[in-house]
């Protein structure tokens, strides 16, 4: 009895697990079916949405135009320098020669000063040669002794008792020891002889130092006047026969993100270079502009140099260009919806259009932006080289 209750035990338990199992079977199918129903719709919806992206011309993130003749402007990049105008730069120099004093121990370039404010002081001090206070002190006795022969001719001629050439010769003495003395005397002081700034500006460069001795017209400084810039570009030979064509120029500095314009600082061209500097390989172009504040003369500059506007011309985005093996192609739009590729000759840009010489005609559309989906497009449904 106890047997047959355990057999039944077993077969009922055995039943039971294969029917479980079978039901596990049958809904793991139906999620497969499911899944891959799911998995199906995904991939048509996706291919349908690849289609739209590709050939619709609102969504497919592309663009196209038509072609039409317009003026247009090159430009040419190239690097520059922030200059001081000659005629703006202004040399200080020694009078008389001594030992140099600086009147102000902050005198540094960049440091502004005013016209006639006093920047140094020439001594002769202890010195046995050039010795200003020496020659002072002698061009006075001079002075004094030419004075009082003077002043005794004029009484003696008067009475004819000197000759004229005598009197004459006695004046001249006089006047020669005075022109002398007063040359001297009006930069002179007690400290020795004093040298002031000949206008307003900055000062640029200092080329002394204190106790230096110098000579007579020696250069002592040199001060920027507030009036001026110049704006060098250097640009390379290849371009040497558009150079007279170039109008204006557009430039930044590193040390600030404005974007500055020689049309909006008076600018003018003043020339171009027929040869390259000794230590240059470029031809350099020279433009005048108003003073900036906000410029540091000697500080580099990225130059956009733009020449004179021409007319009629195809032009198209630079977006629009693809290059390949160096050449550059545009994708041309056929009314069928297809897209030809097309080679054309390049002319200058401006940095965001080009001129296209050769290979486009007016009226045609062409791609001009999102050319690379094009191209992916093309080379995914290229079909695959035949092998032998």
């Amino acid at each position: 009895m106890k047997n047959l209750l355990f057999f039944i035990l077993i077969v009922f338990a055995a039943f039971f697990t294969g029917c479980s199992s079978k039901s596990a079977r049958d809904h793991e199918t139906v999620d497969e079916h499911q899944e891959s129903t799911t998995h199906v719709h995904e991939q048509q919806e996706t291919a349908s949405h690849v289609h739209e992206y590709e050939h619709s011309a609102d969504s497919s993130g592309y663009r196209i135009i038509t072609l039409t003749r317009q003026p247009f402007a090159f430009t040419i990049k190239t690097g520059g320098m922030i200059m001081s105008d000659n005629k703006d730069i202004l040399l200080v120099t020694a009078k008389t020669p001594g030992l140099v004093k600086f009147s102000n121990s902050y005198l540094f370039p960049g440091v502004k000063v005013s016209r006639g404010q006093n920047l140094f002081t020439i001594s002769g001090e202890q010195l046995t040669e050039d010795n200003s206070e020496l020659k002072y002190r002698q061009l006075k006795a001079d002075l004094d002794r030419a004075a009082q022969n003077y002043e005794r001719a004029k009484n003696l001629i008067s009475d004819k008792i000197i000759t004229q050439e005598h009197f004459l010769t006695l004046k001249n003495d006089y006047e020669k020891a005075l022109n002398e003395f007063e040359n001297l005397n009006a930069t002179y002081s007690e400290r020795g002889n004093s040298v002031s700034s000949p206008g307003n500006g900055y000062i640029r460069e200092i080329f002394v130092g204190e106790g230096q001795k110098v000579s007579s017209g020696e250069a002592l400084a040199s001060i920027i006047i507030e009036r001026n810039l110049i704006l060098k570009a250097d640009v390379s030979p290849d371009n040497l026969d558009i150079l007279p064509r170039i109008e204006s120029a557009n430039f930044k500095v590193g040390y600030s993100k404005k974007l500055y314009k020689t049309s909006e600082m008076n600018g003018r061209k003043i020339a171009f270079g027929k040869s390259t500097g000794g230590n240059s390989f470029y031809v350099p172009v020279y433009f005048s502009i108003d003073y900036d504040p906000g410029l540091i003369e000697g500080s580099f500059a990225e130059v956009f140099l733009t020449g004179q506007t021409t007319e009629n011309l195809i032009v198209v985005p630079n977006s629009a260009l693809m290059e390949e093996f160096g050449k550059l192609y545009v994708f041309v739009a056929h009314e069928d919806g297809d897209f030809v590729k097309r080679y054309v000759t390049a002319g200058y840009s401006d940095g965001e259009k080009t001129a296209v010489l050769d290979g486009l005609s007016e009226n045609e559309k062409i791609v001009s932006e999102g050319a690379y989906l094009i191209r992916l497009s093309q080379m995914t449904t290229a079909a695959p080289a035949h092998n032998h």
